[in-house]
């Protein structure tokens, strides 16, 4: 027989749920992030070839705004980092809120930075987008 105190049963008690739900978030949001980039930004360009996140892929912003955003989400990424114009910013948010994303202050920092680094001054806004638990 084991022996075990108070405290190591608890523990263990606290630890189940976190460990079930575990495999669940993976099945719903996977665990890739995408990285959606106006290519015409030199600050989007910059983003797409950093490559700061791991497991991500780097998806140019092409076509229909609406259409993008919903093939984009459907993915079920656990986050997506975009740098765009403000206008597909405001668009691809909307998509994403409809798909049960939020927005997210997540290395907003970096974004700046790379936005202030780029001539694309005023024309180029970064975001981010996680899902709502």
């Amino acid at each position: 027989m084991m022996a075990a105190t108070r405290r190591e049963a608890l523990m263990g008690a606290l630890a189940v749920p976190a460990v079930t739900g575990l495999p669940k978030w993976r099945w719903r949001y996977g665990e890739t992030s995408l990285l959606a980039y106006d290519p015409t930004l030199a600050a989007g360009r910059r983003l797409a070839a950093g490559g700061e996140l791991p497991r991500t892929e780097a998806i140019a912003i092409e076509g229909d705004r609406v259409r993008f955003g919903r093939m984009l989400f459907e993915r079920r990424p656990s986050l997506v980092v975009g740098m765009s114009r403000p206008a597909d910013a405001l668009l691809l948010e909307e998509v994403g809120a409809e798909a049960g994303y939020r927005r997210v202050d997540w290395h907003s920092d970096n974004l700046r930075k790379m936005i202030a680094a780029s001539d694309d001054r005023g024309l180029v806004i970064g975001w981010v987008m996680a899902p709502r638990r």
